[in-house]
């Protein structure tokens, strides 16, 4: 009987949030997809600071050898023939929102052996493959943007937020989104690829 009147006022409160958003033309449910900072009616809320401390849960996994970060690049090494010997292993880590500090540590796992690469790069084994990870200059700080990684070095404090507001939405939520930042635009590509298709 407990079960069932919390189901029923599940309910209840669910048609009741559907009502209050209906349209006064079509009766249909209306989304509001905001700023980050500002309810449907202008007000301020709290999305900016839960927004900016989502943005703290989306570093780019990285480890630091040597003194130097290294970070993912997503891409498997395409060397077949590797001495079995390990440069080195992860040996310890810190929490997926914080950067590694000390010399074999990473904000993603322990027990990783890794190899020296080409062109300033290390290869991690983990999961069964060989990650190709790259030391970048500069702070090589990225932040995610749905599916990619944007540098965040040349981002204003407004898209960051803005970045950790649509990163809190739903992929559904996210498709109904138009309007995005230019900068955002620019560092990630976007722009150019759709003007290459406009052009097509």
């Amino acid at each position: 009987m407990r079960k069932f009147a919390l189901a029923l006022g599940l309910a209840l409160a669910v048609a009741l949030a559907f009502a209050g958003c209906q349209s006064e033309t079509g009766g249909e449910a209306v989304l509001f997809l905001t700023e980050p900072g500002v309810s449907p009616n202008g007000n301020e809320t709290e999305t900016t600071q839960s927004a900016t401390k989502e943005l703290e849960y989306d570093k780019i996994p990285m480890v630091m050898v040597a003194g130097k970060l290294y970070y993912d690049t997503g891409k498997e090494s395409s060397i077949d023939a590797r001495c079995g010997v390990m440069d080195g292993e992860i040996t310890s880590t810190v929490d997926g929102s914080e950067t590694p500090t000390a010399d074999d540590q990473s904000n993603f796992g322990t027990g990783f052996g890794y190899q020296y690469g080409a062109d300033d790069t290390i290869e991690i084994f983990m999961n069964e493959k060989w990650m190709v990870f790259e030391h970048r200059a500069g702070s090589g700080s990225q932040v995610r943007f749905g599916s990619r990684w944007i540098d965040q070095d040349n981002l204003s404090e407004e898209t960051l937020e803005w970045i950790a507001w649509y990163n809190s939405l739903s992929e559904e939520e996210q498709l109904a989104v138009s309007d995005i930042p230019a900068e955002l635009l620019d560092a990630s590509g976007i722009s150019a690829v759709d003007d290459a298709d406009a052009s097509a």
